[in-house]
């Protein structure tokens, strides 16, 4: 049972966030976070508060489920390794850079592939990255921005599904909400997994969030700490800021890619075998093999962690064997790839550790708890029910540095207050903001696994894909505040909430752009490096008007023509999907 601290209860995770972003050094301020929630428990004795810290780091590592996360970590660190290492990569390059020619269509290309992998939100992160690691830096894409879109794409896509493990927690979470309020789905004439899908149209920021990549990406118009990032990174060739400290580096960890024999399928068939064996695992270990068990269920009742994990690990021997095969390695190069590949997810690992033991500190004096009180005990109509469940999500996800601890936080508490507030027409629109909102504080939190995980694969110092990351997501966040202070004054149809939502968004986006790069003497658009190169764009302030004229884009070339269209057809699949809950 977690004790009461009052308002103090905010202090581990805000000091941890609060030092991150001022002094940039993650791990300090983790520990520091931590630290400070282990004084309060132990009654300001520092001596037994740093005991505590110890007993708490030793109890999240010893969790059955981050155990297998830290292991399948460094498997992904190694077989990563041999992508890059065996050449991989470079036969990629060498296949695709010809057509991939613009930091724009580098970032298209990001966000289409992680479209594809909508199963597990750290797979597509670990596979997306490494697939346009390289490729983006070529193009001059900044690292700040090949994370922004590895981390906004991901969860939003794994939230909607149609077949991921998150569906399946999700739907679990909406089970204990029903346990919560004592109702039965034949009270309420809906499934928990209908009623997840009811929800699917209401969760607003996840559309925003995810929608708010292509548009960005496809029209080049940035704004915030990230048009400065991509006018370096396009101007100079610099894709990191100078001082900058990368999480993860494969090239200097790793050392270069193999010229001897650089095949297509050193790229690809590892990432196949890792998601081939990742679904396979998660779908057996989910019954699925068993009779009568469908395809939901078993995700629903799977093991993600060691499904995972047995992905992982097929990942790394997969490469493992193809450098030898190819004999692009000798094996001593392979065995030393594979510690060089553990190395890389050093950092990652602590940072990992230390944000799941401030969240154990957060959970050990309340922070949640402490929040849920102020925000939805606050006395509000129950109409603005759904706006209070979204600011809350969002404080505790920030907080705490997980969505998924926060729907298992508020799911049991949202339910219920629907019911009673206003009844079961209201619960698609309190699910969907619950858990858009927690996806916002991941999106949002330095204490994020989600954003740590885009930061080591996008090669990108951690605090700046942080900072300028929060613009953005604070945009599809306001585009959903509005629509819900609407849904308050009585707007209940999200056929016209989404429609609203995306027009905001699109406006927000160009009035910001506009403003921001006016302010700064930048272009709107942002060029090409080549068109920056031969002086066809020209960034003066006192030339503006023709600033961007010539950018050097073809907006009918394939790669935009590709994304676009597969991810409409994404989208129309998720809205089918979303129908079967009616």
């Amino acid at each position: 049972m977690a004790e009461h601290f009052g308002v103090l209860a905010l202090a581990p995770p805000l000091l941890a966030i609060v030092l991150a972003m001022t002094t940039r050094q993650v791990l300090v301020s983790l520990f520091a976070g931590v630290w400070v929630g282990a004084l309060l428990v132990a009654e300001w004795n520092p001596i037994a508060a740093t005991a505590l810290t110890m007993d708490w780091i030793v109890a999240v590592v010893r969790e059955p489920f981050d155990a297998k996360f830290i292991v399948l970590i460094l498997f992904m660190g190694a077989g990563a390794a041999f992508i890059y290492r065996s050449g991989g990569i470079l036969a990629l390059e060498r296949a695709i850079g010809d057509r991939v020619t613009t930091a724009r269509d580098s970032q298209l290309l990001t966000w289409v592939i992680g479209v594809f992998i909508f199963f597990d939100s750290y797979t597509s992160t670990v596979v997306t990255g490494n697939a346009t690691r390289e490729l983006a830096q070529e193009n001059r894409s900044s690292r700040e921005m090949h994370a922004y879109v590895l981390d906004s794409t991901t969860s939003p896509v794994t939230t909607f599904g149609p077949v991921s493990n998150w569906v399946g927690f999700q739907v679990s979470m909406v089970i204990v909400g029903f346990e919560a309020a004592d109702v039965t789905a034949a009270e309420l004439d809906v499934t928990a997994f209908g009623l997840f899908l009811q929800s699917i149209p209401w969760n607003i920021y996840c559309f925003m969030a995810f929608f708010m990549v292509g548009f960005i990406a496809l029209t080049q118009r940035f704004y915030g700490p990230m048009i400065d990032a991509e006018w370096r990174a396009r101007s100079t060739g610099r894709t990191i800021r100078e001082d900058a400290t990368p999480l993860s580096d494969v090239s200097t960890d790793v050392g270069e890619p193999s010229e001897l024999n650089p095949k297509l399928a050193n790229f690809f068939v590892p990432i196949a075998v890792l998601l081939v064996v990742g679904l396979v695992s998660m779908w057996y270990l989910g019954g699925g093999h068993q009779p009568g068990v469908d395809v939901a269920t078993a995700f629903e009742e799977t093991d993600v962690a060691l499904g995972l994990l047995y992905g992982a690990f097929a990942f790394m021997v997969t490469g493992f064997a193809g450098s030898l095969a190819y004999r692009t390695m000798d094996l001593d190069e392979a065995s030393d790839t594979i510690i060089d590949g553990f190395n890389t997810m050093m950092i990652a690992v602590a940072i990992i550790v230390l944000a799941w033991a401030i969240g154990l500190a957060a959970e050990e004096v309340g922070t949640a708890e402490f929040i849920v009180d102020v925000m939805v005990g606050s006395g509000v109509p129950g109409s603005f029910l759904p706006l209070i469940v979204f600011l809350a999500a969002m404080f505790v996800a920030f907080t705490t540095g997980t969505s998924w601890g926060t729907m298992s936080i508020l799911t049991p508490l949202a339910i219920p207050l629907g019911l009673e507030l206003v009844g079961p027409s209201v619960l698609p629109v309190v699910i969907g903001m619950l858990f858009g909102g927690a996806i916002w504080g991941d999106h949002s939190s330095p204490i994020s696994d989600t954003t740590v995980m885009s930061s080591i694969f996008a090669g990108s110092d951690h605090i700046d894909h942080v900072n300028t990351q929060v613009p953005f997501a604070a945009t599809a966040a306001g585009a959903t505040v509005v629509v819900l202070v609407l849904y308050g004054l009585g707007l209940r149809s999200p056929l016209v909430a989404l429609p609203l939502a995306f027009a905001l968004t699109i406006v927000a986006v160009l009035v910001l752009n506009k403003l921001d790069a006016r302010r700064k003497g930048l272009p709107e658009v942002m060029p090409t490096a080549a068109a920056i190169e031969s002086g066809a764009a020209d960034a003066d302030p006192l030339e503006r008007d023709v600033a961007g004229a010539d950018d050097g884009y073809d907006y009918l070339s394939p790669i935009p023509v590709i994304a676009v269209t597969i991810t409409a057809a994404y989208v129309t699949l998720v809205f089918a999907f979303a129908t079967l809950g009616g």
